[in-house]
């Protein structure tokens, strides 16, 4: 399990959304991606998931070259980003069977992996239409699509997104129950959910990363992440 990115720059026309980043994490934990809004952490997540291609350098993971061997990362990805939502026609069942179908699982696979994560995280009956669920309802059906195939490697976009506190907290007891056999990337702009979960952080804003270091480091040097955000990304 290991992502590498090497001097990555993306430019958008004139904006320049990230200005040749690099850093690196192997084996197993998970990793706060943190920076305020508009720093470049969904542009990083959809160059890592081969949603976009980059202007210069590379990204690697597991091994392989994100654009030159997509299908081989996509093996070992499950992605959240921007918050997609199944198709509102769809019912629960139909959206993750879709999910699980296009990553390959068989018809039992299948069948045990939605009971396994539908109880895990509490979905509404597997019968129930996408366009009659709540946001945070849809939120979690989009995790269990992420997570059906057992990637080795998440990348979360802002998970919590849409979740009510309840949520929030059963989306921290999964993620921390997961990290024994799992890299997670987690994007947040949210100081406290990072603290609570991640081992090591990574900050980016404008476009750079300011720093890269363990969250007990971090805390010994800062005494809390909150002091470390305002000495490292700023206001």
């Amino acid at each position: 399990m290991d992502i590498e990115v090497k001097n990555l720059t993306k430019r958008y026309g004139d904006k320049l959304a990230l200005d040749d980043i690099s850093f690196s994490h192997k084996g197993n934990g998970i990793i706060g991606y943190l920076g305020p809004n508009g720093a470049g952490k969904t542009t990083t997540f959809k160059i890592l998931a081969g949603l976009l291609k980059p202007t210069s350098g590379s990204v690697f993971v597991n091994g392989f070259d994100v654009s030159k061997d997509l299908k081989s990362v996509l093996l070992s990805i499950g992605a959240l980003i921007e918050s997609p939502e199944p198709d509102r026609t769809q019912t629960i069942k139909e959206a993750l069977t879709m999910s699980a179908e296009f990553n390959g699982l068989s018809k039992a696979d299948i069948e045990k992996q939605i009971n396994k994560y539908g109880k895990l995280l509490e979905l509404p009956p597997l019968g129930s239409r996408i366009g009659k669920l709540s946001k945070g309802q849809r939120q979690r059906v989009s995790l269990v699509a992420a997570l059906i195939s057992e990637p080795t490697i998440l990348l979360l976009d802002e998970p919590t997104s849409g979740l009510d506190p309840a949520e929030r907290i059963k989306f921290k007891k999964l993620i921390l129950s997961m990290k024994k056999d799992r890299l997670i990337l987690i994007s947040s702009h949210v100081i406290q959910e990072i603290k609570e979960v991640c081992d090591e952080i990574i900050f980016i804003n404008n476009g750079k990363i300011m720093k890269q270091d363990t969250v007990k480091n971090l805390q010994k040097k800062y005494k809390d992440l909150e002091r470390a955000y305002m000495k490292i990304v700023g206001s």
